[in-house]
């Protein structure tokens, strides 16, 4: 015996159709499709924030570059690193630089190497006959055919007749080791 549904229930089931399909509307495609843009917002953010930063970064370098050929049409021939294993020019052209003064040391240190950069240290002590002769040797070690830094510098001044300048220091000098000799 087939029954007949009544109106209510006819409604009932109505309303669970109608429920069923927007339920799996939603689960089935509004839910993925939303994530979906979602990701897609998210990626789209993500490549205008790094198309942002390849743009400052080509800027950087191109301000650089500019930078770079105002140094050198200036300059034209710029102070380059010498190679590794200096010292018997260095010691040359230190001995020529403080031949100056009145007296001078030198006392060499470790040589530290980081990747293809070496620092030499020399601790330098010399005695000047005034601090314009002291400022003028330090210029020219500065002013050195060979990449160094002056560092931690002392000058005293010699308080009796003659007034002479004692400079205590070190100075580092920069080499380069080219890659086939790093081993």
């Amino acid at each position: 015996m087939k029954r007949q549904l009544s109106a209510r229930e006819i409604i009932l089931l109505g309303l669970l159709l109608v429920l069923a399909l927007v339920g799996g509307y939603l689960l089935l495609y509004y839910m993925p499709m939303t994530n979906e843009q979602e990701r897609m917002e998210n990626q789209a953010v993500l490549c205008e924030e790094q198309l942002q930063a390849a743009q400052i970064r080509l800027e950087d370098k191109r301000r650089m570059e500019r930078e770079l050929e105002e140094i050198f049409a200036a300059d034209p021939d710029p102070l380059g690193i010498a190679p590794y294993d200096n010292l018997q020019p260095v010691m040359f052209e230190l001995n020529a630089i403080l031949q100056s003064t009145q007296e001078y040391s030198l006392s060499f240190g470790t040589v530290d190497t980081e990747q293809s950069i070496v620092r030499r240290r020399i601790s330098l002590s010399f005695t000047s006959g005034s601090y314009e002769q002291a400022k003028a040797v330090l210029q020219q070690l500065h002013d050195s055919a060979y990449r160094c830094m002056l560092d931690d510098l002392r000058l005293s001044l010699d308080n009796g007749q003659r007034g002479d300048v004692t400079v205590n220091g070190s100075i580092v000098f920069f080499e380069y080791i080219p890659a086939a000799q790093r081993g």
